[in-house]
């Protein structure tokens, strides 16, 4: 992928950071929730146009439900935004479906809700 990140990281650099960053802080904030959420899995894919970022959780509101939300990271986030800045606006926008989109949806026959 022929891409810099901004500040001039190299993207394994990046997206290391932003990894990092978004770990340590998702569990924390999917539990201070109402709905009281606990992260399931956060896992990377890297494709031919960038890196991949999907994250798995369920919410104490919504039992045997799973949501699965997945955004590509590089270089859309990593064009204009530092990694651990990248990281809050991905978690933000994470909850912010929750809110406004997934919670409202039936789960799928699999019992996941997928953006």
């Amino acid at each position: 992928m022929d891409h810099t990140p901004r500040g001039g990281l190299e993207v394994g650099q990046w997206f290391g950071r932003f990894q990092r960053s978004l770990e340590l802080s998702l569990p924390e904030s999917l539990a201070s929730e109402e709905d009281q959420g606990s992260l399931r899995d956060v896992r990377a894919d890297r494709r031919e146009k960038g890196i991949w970022i999907t994250v798995t959780f369920s919410m104490a509101s919504h039992p045997g439900v799973v949501f699965e939300w997945n955004r590509n990271v590089v270089p859309d986030l990593s064009a204009d935004w530092d990694p651990e800045f990248a990281s809050m606006l991905f978690r933000t926008h994470l909850i912010e479906w929750y809110h406004t989109e997934a919670k409202r949806r039936p789960p799928a026959a699999d019992g996941v809700v997928r953006d």
